[in-house]
């Protein structure tokens, strides 16, 4: 188990610090990533480059994306809300079925 020591900063210097976290490992992945998406829009879209790109139909494109990624995020959505409810109609199956059983020694 983690032993989370506050010091001086209190909550803010356990929610950012580095030990135990994701974000070095995201940020390994996260800086390349925005830094040849930044040079490559640079390099695209500039007016006076011989790779400028005209951007017709894209719209329909993004359409299609837009709408499969919006079923995926809704299905995934409803899911997990399923699983979380059956969870807890389990967990309230499981009390009652204790509190069943310590009546029963009480009785």
């Amino acid at each position: 188990m983690i032993s989370y020591d506050p010091g001086t900063w209190g909550v803010v210097g356990v929610i950012f610090r580095i030990q135990g976290s994701v974000f070095p490992k995201a940020l390994c992945w996260a800086i390349p990533s925005a830094v040849l998406s930044v040079l490559l829009n640079i390099y695209v879209f500039t007016e006076g480059s011989e790779m400028s790109v005209s951007l017709e139909g894209i719209e329909k494109a993004w359409a299609g994306y837009s709408s499969v990624m919006g079923f995926l995020i809704v299905f995934r959505n409803n899911q997990a809300y399923a699983r979380f409810w059956e969870g807890v109609s389990l967990t309230q199956q499981v009390r009652g079925e204790w509190f069943i059983a310590i009546s029963n020694i009480f009785a």
